[in-house]
């Protein structure tokens, strides 16, 4: 199975979470800036591009979230990050409980879960999560609340 790299992040100002926003089928979807790290590209150059700057610093590893889809072996590093430059509006500043709420209607667990989790303060800084399939619970080191 081929390896891939994703990297998400957590862009917070003051109480605010920076959100992105997709229209599927209709519905708008928010999720955490971020997405697929191609060969050869900087770790958070997608992060820093759907934010909004123009680079970010990651502050810190706030989970890794294993899973296998579409015939893919993937790896998501989530990082709380600070925008560098100027931010160009991108995105949505959502007060963390509106931004708690938002995430946990993702249909897409091994991003909601970690995130949800972090943000209520149920999981710790550098949890892995493990799917050993994408329609079950994960598992978790150090153990997290579900």
């Amino acid at each position: 199975m081929a390896e891939q790299l994703a990297v998400g992040a957590v862009v917070r100002r003051g109480k605010d979470v920076l959100l992105v926003s997709e229209q599927t089928d209709g519905d708008t979807v928010w999720a955490l800036p971020g997405g697929a790290v191609e060969a050869a590209e900087p770790l958070l150059a997608r992060v820093a591009q759907e934010a909004g700057f123009a680079a970010v610093t990651a502050e810190r590893l706030l989970w890794v979230a294993r899973y296998a889809a579409g015939g893919a072996h993937y790896e998501m590093l989530g990082f709380e990050v600070t925008g560098v430059g100027p931010h160009d509006g991108s995105g949505a500043w959502v007060h963390l409980a509106e931004a708690v709420e938002r995430l946990g209607r993702m249909w897409f667990a091994p991003i909601r879960e970690p995130a949800v989790a972090y943000l209520t303060g149920r999981a710790r800084v550098a949890t892995v999560w493990t799917w050993a399939a994408l329609d079950e619970p994960p598992a978790t080191v150090p153990h997290v609340a579900l």
